[in-house]
C-alpha cells in the first residue's frame, strides 16, 4: 500500500470502538464521544505530536523534530552523497508498530488489525500540514505496509526536487 494522495474517505470505524457502542446500546454514538467517555484527553493532548509533528530544516531538507539527529543525517549524506530525497524519506520513517509496542505487548494485538488505517489518516494529516509549512516545496508523503509484515505500516516523507538545467 503506498499513497501520496488522500484516500481515507471510506474508512471503518474500529472494532473496539463498534463494541463499545453496542455494550453502551447506543447507535447514534461516534468516536469522539468515546474519547470523552473514556478519557481520552490525555491520549489525544499527547497524539498532536504525531499527527501534527514539528519539523526543523538542516542542510536543505525537512526532518521531523523528534527523529532528527544531526550525526546521523551527516552519515546519511556521507552515505548517500546529495540524495536528499532518500536521506528525509530515511531519516523521517515512522513505524507505528514502534510506536505502540508497549500497547501490541499488553495483549490488545486485535490492535494490529487497526494500524494501517491509522497510517493513513497519519499521512494524509501529514501531507496537509507540511504542504501548509512548506508551500514551495513539493513535499510527498508515503504510507506502507509490507507484504512480509517484517515492519508493519510505515509513514514518511521526503521533499520531491525537480533537477532542472537550463541552456
Amino acid at each position: 500500500m503506498s499513497s501520496i494522495k488522500p484516500s481515507w474517505s471510506e474508512r471503518e470505524l474500529p472494532a473496539f470502538f463498534t463494541q463499545w457502542r453496542e455494550e453502551w446500546k447506543d447507535p447514534e454514538l461516534i468516536p469522539e464521544n468515546y474519547l470523552d467517555f473514556e478519557g481520552g484527553l490525555h491520549f489525544v493532548l499527547a497524539a498532536a505530536w504525531l499527527f501534527c509533528p514539528e519539523t526543523i530544516e538542516y542542510r536543505d531538507c525537512v526532518f521531523l523534530k523528534e527523529y532528527f539527529d544531526r550525526e546521523t543525517v551527516d552519515n546519511w549524506f556521507v552515505r548517500l552523497g546529495d540524495d536528499r530525497e532518500r536521506i528525509e524519506a530515511v531519516t523521517n520513517q515512522v513505524n507505528l508498530w514502534s510506536v505502540f509496542t508497549n500497547t501490541l505487548a499488553k495483549g490488545e494485538s486485535q490492535l494490529r488489525e487497526e494500524i494501517p488505517q491509522l497510517a493513513v489518516a497519519l499521512g494524509e494529516c501529514w501531507q496537509g500540514i507540511l504542504a501548509i509549512r512548506y508551500p514551495d516545496l513539493e513535499i510527498r508523503v508515503r504510507v506502507s505496509d509490507e507484504e512480509d509484515g517484517s515492519y508493519g505500516p510505515t509513514v514518511t516523507f521526503y521533499a520531491a526536487r525537480v533537477n532542472a538545467d537550463f541552456g
